[in-house]
């Protein structure tokens, strides 16, 4: 019979970060990491739980157990760069998983016009190899609200920068973090386009 963890809403009180430190000590022990050795160390105002005793055997297990546990996060990341690419978008940055987050990053107005077409968006008429801030804001307009719809209320973080420094002073929109989920529907929406 498969045991439930007893999840526990963490707090920074010493009896908080006891119980966290007690539910981590299960667990590495459930994954065969007893080696591990989650200690309560409150000699400082705020308490902690520190791991000790880290052999390389060990830390390559765990390593591999978060990598599993991660495997769905990074299943969208490539599903994500493989569609992309099919697409063309070749100045699409590279998402990578970060806090169990997939991270974008900046694209030229030109990039996000397209995406903005891929994910429903109507045409937007003649726009100038280098857009000015009009072009630009209407075409952060038009990203936003398609990739509103095509991932059916996803949210993600996007910034619009008239002069962006790292793209040689063109416009660019930086497309923030997203949700696991609102990857995968990201995803899907590109492979349907």
């Amino acid at each position: 019979m498969s045991r439930k963890p007893t999840l526990i809403t963490p707090s920074h009180s010493r009896q908080g970060t006891a119980q966290a430190a007690s539910a981590l000590d299960r667990e590495l022990r459930a994954a065969g990491l007893a080696s591990l050795q989650p200690v309560l160390d409150d000699d400082r105002e705020t308490p902690y739980v520190r791991l000790n005793r880290i052999d390389a055997v060990t830390a390559a297990e765990l390593a591999r157990l978060l990598h599993k546990g991660m495997r769905s996060a990074y299943k969208v990341v490539s599903d994500l760069r493989a569609a992309v690419r099919a697409h063309g978008l070749e100045d699409f940055p590279v998402p990578y998983v970060y806090c169990t987050k997939i991270h974008l990053g900046d694209i030229p107005v030109a990039t996000a016009d397209r995406l903005a077409l891929l994910l429903g968006a109507p045409p937007q008429p003649g726009l100038a190899d280098v857009p000015d801030w009009p072009e630009a804001r209407q075409v952060f307009d038009r990203l936003n609200s398609a990739f509103a719809e095509a991932t059916r209320g996803g949210f993600m973080d996007m910034y619009l920068h008239p002069y962006c420094q790292r793209c040689d002073g063109d416009p660019a929109i930086s497309l923030g973090e997203l949700q696991v989920r609102t990857a995968r529907r990201l995803v899907t929406a590109l492979q349907g386009a």
